[in-house]
């Protein structure tokens, strides 16, 4: 009974550290891939059940190909684009996790001038068969921007 009160308050941590940064390395490669304009390599670590709200569109778009498909509807207006996150804050609940901060989105669209958005974003992924998966994306512009 010792062994096992042991093992859970001192090997949880560990689990916890090792998830953790397996959810820091499946967001930094999230937005690598969206920033190389990407959209079947963006979605590939998504769950099939993902939901995207913010600024993309004005529904919340749900399931993979549909979000494969917003993405991509996305590039394609744009000559380039880049998503940087701003100190980025990560959070372990279970088999759920949170990426969150402020993000700056620089667009060069095809028609019009370039343009920089900033907001807040949350990434929600969940551990399913020992891999993270991005559960639900979320993109709040800042008012006055």
């Amino acid at each position: 009974m010792l062994l096992a009160v042991v093992l859970l308050l001192f090997g949880s941590p560990a689990v916890r550290g090792d998830d953790l940064e397996d959810v820091r390395a499946v967001f930094e490669q999230d937005i690598r891939l969206f920033n190389a304009h990407n959209p079947k390599a963006f979605v590939a670590s998504a769950h099939d059940e993902v939901v995207l709200f913010g600024i993309l569109s004005p529904f919340a778009t749900k399931g993979k190909a549909a979000l494969q498909e917003l993405v991509r509807q996305y590039f394609d207006d744009h000559l380039r684009l880049t998503f940087r996150p701003v100190n980025p804050e990560f959070l372990i609940v279970g088999t759920s996790a949170l990426a969150w901060g402020s993000y700056t989105i620089i667009e060069h669209p095809k028609i019009g001038p370039r343009e920089s958005i900033h907001g807040r974003y949350t990434f929600t992924y969940t551990k399913a068969d020992g891999q993270w998966l991005l559960a639900a994306l979320h993109l709040s512009p800042l008012q006055g921007y």
